[in-house]
């Protein structure tokens, strides 16, 4: 059987995501597209193995292809329809709501970093910057499970430098 790159084998199980060795954990960084609802029991598992320490941050990690306004290797912006806007905030709810779900089993601070091409940058964090303002107004955060935090990775064209 061939090793995947990220060198867990296709038969990997829950035990084999045990973070209880690791004693500096400040941070796990997952991928906007891998947050679902089946991804809840996975984030459970490997949250409720991480030893307390300091405060930890829970990343989500958006590229271009997480934004219904980009497409992926496509540098321009398009308007988004209303099904698309419609779209985009229910994923933004599905989000919330499993990062709800886990966050009940350990305390995080959710950070939402657009790791973005730089063309498009300010347009994907003003997005997570709306989505975040909904679900404050749906009264999503409170004392328990905070609002996230907003930042932008700009991700540079490397083909421009070689």
């Amino acid at each position: 059987m061939r090793t995947p790159p990220n060198g867990f084998s296709a038969r990997s199980s829950l035990q084999d995501f045990d973070l209880s060795q690791n004693k500096s954990l400040r941070a796990l960084v997952f991928p906007a597209a891998d947050i679902k609802d089946a991804a809840s029991s996975f984030l459970k598992h490997v949250l409720s193995t991480v030893t307390p320490s300091a405060s930890l941050k829970v990343i989500i990690s958006y590229h271009d292809s997480d934004f219904g306004g980009v497409k992926s290797y496509q540098p321009y912006l398009r308007e988004m329809s209303q099904a698309d806007i419609a779209e985009e905030a229910s994923r933004n709810r599905r989000l919330f709501r499993v990062l709800r779900e886990v966050h009940k089993v350990r305390g995080f601070q959710v950070v939402l970093r657009a790791s973005v091409w730089g063309y498009a940058g300010e347009h994907h964090v003003r997005a997570l910057e709306q989505a975040v303002a909904q679900e404050k107004a749906r009264k999503g955060f409170d004392d328990s499970f905070s609002e996230p935090l907003v930042l932008y990775d700009p991700r540079m064209d490397r083909t421009r430098y070689m």
